[in-house]
């Protein structure tokens, strides 16, 4: 099969389907506004439609330099949907379309993402946010239930605490949404800001970012306990709520923000996750981490592993300063190192050791890896590479990272395919399959691979009942984690 093959050629020479992981919609707002009228009420709806949205306050403004120089207001998208590809961009709006279009591009069944609704779990007035939030999964429901053999669309859920959560994943479950997923995080106030700021503090910095999981404001365990509860995966799709911190800081170049913002988004929720524990206490939650990418997964897990060689419970006797000989640092330094001791002068080498080693005061609890409950590199790699998948585009060749032999245990990790029609890089949403499957032409996937990162690990996140009546077979259904 040459590159130039369609993307339904494609299909049809493969003998699995192929399970689009993270598409998008473009919501037509007049038809949303019904929705969000009865979720909020007319004075909550008013106060909405009176602001500008998220999404809006993003890609509006005052766009000058000389603006953005005196604000430091990062470059956001501008021009980020179809346009000239008018049939694309109808199609994103609607689910009809899209749904008569899916054999045209290749794909068996798609789980779709919002667009105009990103940001919608970040107002900080609590109605305010859980009523849109609630008026937008009210929409989705409604919209695409006739096309749910092909099509479902995610339904958004607010984080900022753990009630609010855990209210919007059962309204989910109740109006029929078979997929949910959360922002990266919630910017929360410190209570006590430092007068002078650590190194690790921006100058004056009032808040801090909370991605649920180590060291978490709350605890967040009885929302991981609803997700198992209701059969949902825990899924998260950057920009539906707070942004990270440090993501966009260019104020003229939006692509030079863009690369690797994703990748930055899911990096620091993956490690909150992972070092508190959930995927030890949730043995049967998947966690999907969406537009992002694998390639950083890859090296994430193998800096696991080395830290935990060198700063597990046990290896961290050798850095005790404790433990050092100083009458053999006196001896060596007598030998070797003179003109050291002359420069420094007048020193007790014995009572000070002179700043040997690096000081730091310990804190009270020193195993970094107390929440995992772990003694070896392969129970590390279990809680990490089964439970986690990751979402990487068509055109994406670092995929091939998460087949290495060299990742840690020669683990295999979770990609799953997810196309991003609807957006700026997909300029024809019938030719992503196609893109991907140069991946496999090219040499960077085995066949067997590609299976994997369009059709069995999709299914294994999302689980079987995400595909129960749809047009998937029963037999793929049944995928689970290996």
């Amino acid at each position: 099969m040459s590159l130039l093959d369609s993307s339904r050629d494609v299909r049809r020479r493969l003998d699995h389907p192929i399970i689009d992981a993270d598409g998008h919609v473009i919501e037509f707002m007049p038809a949303v506004w019904p929705y969000l009228r009865e979720a909020l009420g007319p004075q909550g709806f008013a106060d909405y439609r009176s602001r500008a949205t998220p999404v809006e306050r993003s890609v509006g403004g005052d766009s000058s330099i000389e603006a953005r120089r005196r604000t430091r207001a990062p470059q956001s998208a501008w021009w980020g949907s179809p346009a000239r590809n008018t049939r694309d961009l109808a199609t994103a709006a609607l689910p009809a379309l899209l749904y008569d279009r899916l054999d045209e591009m290749g794909i068996d069944f798609a789980i779709l993402f919002p667009t105009k609704a990103l940001g919608s779990a970040r107002f900080d007035d609590g109605d305010l946010r859980r009523g849109v939030c609630r008026g937008f999964n009210d929409f989705y429901a409604a919209t695409y239930r006739p096309y749910a053999d092909r099509l479902t669309v995610a339904g958004i859920i607010p984080m900022n605490d753990p009630e609010e959560a855990i209210a919007e994943l059962h309204h989910c479950h109740e109006i029929g949404l078979k997929v949910v997923a959360i922002p990266e995080g919630v910017w929360r106030p410190i209570p006590a800001p430092a007068d002078e700021p650590s190194v690790w503090l921006t100058p004056g910095q009032t808040h801090w970012f909370d991605n649920f999981g180590l060291d978490s404001e709350h605890d967040y365990d009885p929302v991981w306990s609803t997700f198992v509860e209701l059969g949902y995966p825990l899924v998260s799709h950057g920009g539906l709520g707070h942004v990270a911190p440090n993501q966009y800081v260019s104020i003229s170049n939006y692509s030079a923000n863009h690369i690797g913002s994703f990748r930055d988004k899911m990096f620091q929720l993956c490690k909150s996750l992972y070092f508190a524990g959930v995927t030890r206490r949730f043995p049967t939650l998947q966690l999907g981490f969406l537009e992002c990418g694998v390639a950083w997964a890859s090296t994430l897990l193998a800096d696991i592993c080395e830290h935990w060689e060198k700063r597990n419970l046990d290896a961290l006797h050798s850095l005790d300063p404790e433990t050092v000989d100083s009458a053999m640092l006196r001896d060596l330094f007598h030998e070797h190192g003179r003109t050291l001791l002359d420069a420094a002068g007048d020193i007790d080498l014995a009572a000070g050791l002179g700043g040997l080693p690096t000081p730091g005061v310990p804190p009270d609890e020193r195993d970094d890896w107390r929440f995992l409950e772990v003694s070896s590199e392969q129970e590390l790699v279990d809680l990490f590479a089964p439970r986690m998948f990751f979402g990487c585009e068509a055109d994406d060749r670092t995929i091939a990272f998460a087949f290495s032999p060299a990742n840690p245990k020669r683990a295999t990790l979770r990609p799953i395919f997810s196309s991003d029609i609807a957006h700026w890089d997909v300029p024809d949403m019938a030719g992503v399959v196609a893109e991907s499957w140069g991946l496999v032409s090219g040499g960077l996937l085995t066949e067997e691979q590609y299976r994997q990162f369009v059709c069995t690990n999709p299914i294994a996140l999302f689980g079987p009942a995400v595909f129960a009546d749809t047009v998937v077979p029963e037999a793929v259904a049944d995928a689970t984690i290996a």
